[in-house]
């Protein structure tokens, strides 16, 4: 079987790398000169129609939370990783599984037509070519077009005017300038903070308030904190708004919303959360300040909250349009949802996967990870898909739960609950362990995963392409994040005091945890008590 992948960013290589798994001839397109995507960043990009992280970028997500599930990142690196890092680890991972010699750099594919084939422009040769393949899989995510409002009066404003996919880094030529940037994603806090140092004022403009997390607790990461595979097990049986009231409360204890005057009109878990430590600090010091949606451009600069402020740069960190230009042919759309089953297939061309054209409050490299084994087992015939009118009939349900769960924007059309959704598919593909089996048969690995958040590595203990590495990944998972925090060598007493947790413990604060469930619904301020101390114990 022959499989096409288009692109070679972190999703590109793991499905690559799937496509080995099952012996399948893969060859993937990428339009760089190496791989990496977005995390490859450069001063000046080879390619216009391309973007990169910026000079400053340091994941959101810790590094035991980011990576693929059958190779951990080495233990004396960072927490949470630059883009230096997170570079070199994609492309150690493509060098390790011998995906880097399948990939053919600097060739764009300009068009995949419904019998799947694929018109390829050779970049070094000024050459197009076609290739047909049995399958293909599209890894090109959906951060390729810059999406920037209309805003009347553009065309008379002096002052200059970018999207921030064309932000590198602040330079000399930004000292003692006024800039606004339009937006109040993770994009816009980045590029507001960065900027704040050397500028004379800097304006968010937002639209839509946005609830702001740290990106740790006490020195633990934020998403370790939060997804401890405990609490995990329980979510089913939770209200989403007492899980929402829970982190909305730490959210409160970074940036007070009522103080800061950011009250969203939604609930934490509705849209991508920001994850910044440090903005409020700005806002503090009147280096950066929270101004409303930006109504006009005026010569000198522009109108917000009905009040003039001079500008001499604005930047829209306003998104990107969810077009796939060389997919029209196989990818459909209701309004701005897509149509993809299970968020990978689309039903009238089963033959094609969409690999990371998600949104997700995570880890993308995990969903990718993830998704890539889902689809590779169908292409093989392990699994089978429903008819297409049974894709489209689960599509309509799927539309009405992402509006219902998230907020109703262009961007949140692409979210998914992207713990919930893997470990369905986990489910599908059989991979999801079994930790009641694991308690009776294998009782420390149990006690570690259970403390440990919902780590990749679990998806390898069992099933298709299972890793004999994964248990070990597991149980050193503590070790390597607190590696690089101290001495080499040093244990603390507070670490071996953690290291000895014991069966009762873990039984008392399931049993505790049981107890908060049954009283949601009776006591919900009581209840949630609960699970702010549990958390707190972990």
């Amino acid at each position: 079987m022959k499989v096409a992948v288009i692109g070679a960013g972190a999703t590109g290589v793991t499905a690559v790398k799937a496509c080995l798994e099952e012996g399948l001839d893969v060859v993937c397109f990428e339009r760089a000169a190496n791989c990496g995507g977005l995390w490859w960043y450069r001063d000046e990009d080879e390619d216009p129609d391309t973007g990169t992280v910026m000079r400053f970028t340091v994941a959101n997500t810790s590094k035991e939370m980011c990576v693929y599930s059958d190779f951990p990142p080495d233990k004396d690196w960072p927490v949470f990783l630059r883009h230096e890092k997170m570079l070199r680890y994609i492309r150690d991972y493509a060098d390790h599984f011998r995906v880097t010699p399948r990939i053919r750099f600097r060739h764009m594919v300009v068009d995949l037509s419904k019998d799947l084939t694929l018109k390829v422009r050779d970049l070094e040769k000024g050459k197009e070519f076609e290739e047909t393949f049995d399958k293909v899989m599209v890894c090109t995510g959906h951060h390729g077009i810059p999406f920037v409002p209309f805003v009347s009066g553009r065309d008379k404003y002096k002052g200059r005017v970018m999207h921030s996919r064309d932000y590198k880094y602040t330079d000399e030529s930004l000292r003692g300038k006024r800039v606004v940037i339009v937006g109040f994603g993770n994009s816009a806090v980045d590029i507001a903070v960065d900027m704040s140092d050397m500028t004379e004022q800097v304006f968010l403009s937002i639209r839509r308030a946005n609830w702001i997390m740290p990106r740790h607790v006490g020195g633990v990461p934020i998403d370790v904190k939060l997804t401890k595979q405990l609490f995990c097990f329980f979510y089913d049986y939770v209200p989403v708004t007492l899980s929402s009231w829970f982190l909305q409360w730490v959210a409160d204890s970074v940036c007070n919303r009522k103080l800061f005057g950011l009250e969203p009109q939604h609930q934490l878990l509705a849209q991508n959360t920001i994850i910044n430590s440090t903005l409020p600090e700005k806002v503090l010091n009147g280096a950066v300040k929270f101004r409303g949606e930006i109504e006009a451009f005026t010569e000198q600069g522009v109108i917000m909250d009905g009040i003039e402020e001079q500008a001499d740069l604005v930047v829209f960190a306003t998104g990107y349009k969810h077009d796939v230009p060389f997919a029209g042919n196989v990818l459909r759309r209701e309004g701005e949802f897509p149509l993809l089953y299970r968020r990978v297939f689309p039903p009238e061309h089963p033959e094609v996967a969409f690999i990371g054209f998600v949104d997700v409050n995570g880890s993308i490299v995990q969903v990718a990870e993830m998704q890539s084994r889902y689809a590779v087992q169908v292409f093989t015939g392990k699994l089978t898909l429903p008819s297409s009118n049974a894709m489209l009939a689960d599509l309509i349900m799927e539309r009405e739960e992402t509006r219902r769960c998230f907020v109703p924007s262009k961007r949140h059309t692409l979210m998914v609950d992207y713990l919930a959704y893997t470990g369905d598919l986990a489910s599908i593909i059989g991979v999801r362990p079994n930790f009641v089996r694991m308690l009776l048969t294998d009782p420390r690995l149990f006690f570690a995963a259970v403390r440990a958040p919902t780590l990749n590595y679990k998806y390898r203990l069992k099933g298709p392409h299972s890793w004999p590495g994964a248990r070990d990944a597991i149980l050193g998972y503590e070790s390597r994040m607190r590696a690089p925090l101290k001495p080499p060598g040093r244990l603390d007493r507070s670490e071996r005091r953690r290291s000895e947790i014991t069966l009762v413990t873990v039984v008392l604060l399931i049993v505790v945890l049981c107890v908060a469930v049954l009283l949601t619904s009776e006591f919900p301020l009581f209840s949630a008590a609960i699970w702010c101390a549990g958390a707190l114990v972990l």
